[in-house]
């Protein structure tokens, strides 16, 4: 739903005078998390009123409640765990459930550049998103960064969510149970902390699964399934986000390619090339120039 505030907990009033409340959470330089919902014992209407799409791309998470959406002909009941798109220049219709709880909702919204990368794909994205064991996952990790004082890249779980978007069609029919679920979460979590904390290290397939208490077998299936890419690639990656910071520090190409783990300096420029759009030689330190992640966007 389309929203405009200024302040955490401000009671707003769209278009149609349906009030709802929201609440910033969090918010880099290109990805903004925001929760909505509606105050207590206000009447919401049950017939359907038009919202012009918001400037920006968003990924909405129903967290509890019931509403339905309206798109040209097609209507959807939504309920809690559904996730829907808001895309810019579409206008949608929104009503309420009479007698159901009124939904609350995350909003995930992209701005800056990597909004401009997404414009062009994210009409090839359908409106509301099929449930996926990937999906899932993901919306058990930004369960995650809300109730987890850590740091965790806003930005990069918000890129997953697209890509796992644009992928539906790559994930299984068959879900995973609810307990089943967060058992390989925690497990795949445990498995990319170890990689994450230092991705230099040689960290083979058994040694993972092992560390995890998984068979090779399926710690590799499940990994893939839920992360996107496979351990070995998801490891490289890790790698060349290190190598990145490096080079911004001013280490030469060649001291960066076997600190991070590469045994081959062809292989990691080509890597490097591949991954962020341009070759390491050509990345300037951080004091003068940045470069945006690409990692998990649209192609």
């Amino acid at each position: 739903m389309t929203v405009r505030s200024t302040a955490a907990d401000q009671c707003c009033v769209s278009l149609n005078v349906e009030p709802f409340r929201v609440q910033p959470i969090r918010e880099t330089s290109c990805v903004s998390l925001v929760r909505f919902d509606h105050p207590p014992g206000i009447p919401l209407p049950t017939t359907y009123s038009s919202h012009d799409a918001a400037e920006n791309f968003r990924v909405n998470i129903v967290e509890r409640g019931w509403f339905r959406l309206k798109y040209g002909r097609r209507e959807w009941t939504l309920g809690a765990g559904s996730m829907f798109l808001s895309r810019p220049t579409e206008v949608y219709g929104y009503s309420h459930v009479k007698y159901a709880e009124p939904d609350s909702c995350l909003r995930v919204e992209f701005s800056g550049p990597i909004a401009d990368q997404l414009r062009r794909s994210v009409f090839r994205l359908p409106l509301v998103l099929p449930t996926t064991n990937r999906l899932s996952f993901l919306r058990l990790r930004l369960s995650s960064l809300l109730s987890n004082a850590a740091e965790m890249s806003l930005d990069a779980l918000a890129c997953e969510l697209v890509d796992a978007a644009a992928n539906t069609e790559h994930d299984p029919r068959r879900l995973y149970r609810s307990e089943q679920l967060r058992w390989y979460a925690e497990r795949v979590g445990a498995a990319r902390e170890l990689m994450d904390c230092d991705p230099t290290t040689n960290h083979s397939l058994g040694h993972l699964s092992s560390h995890v208490g998984m068979s090779v077998f399926l710690f590799a299936r499940v990994f893939r399934e839920l992360v996107g890419v496979p351990p070995h690639r998801y490891l490289v990656h890790r790698r060349l986000d290190r190598a990145r910071d490096l080079l911004r520090s001013g280490m030469s190409v060649t001291d960066v390619c076997y600190a991070v783990g590469f045994n081959n300096l062809s292989h990691f420029i080509n890597s490097f090339r591949t991954h962020f759009g341009l070759s390491p030689s050509k990345l300037k330190p951080l004091s003068s120039t940045a470069v945006a992640p690409r990692e998990s966007m649209i192609q």
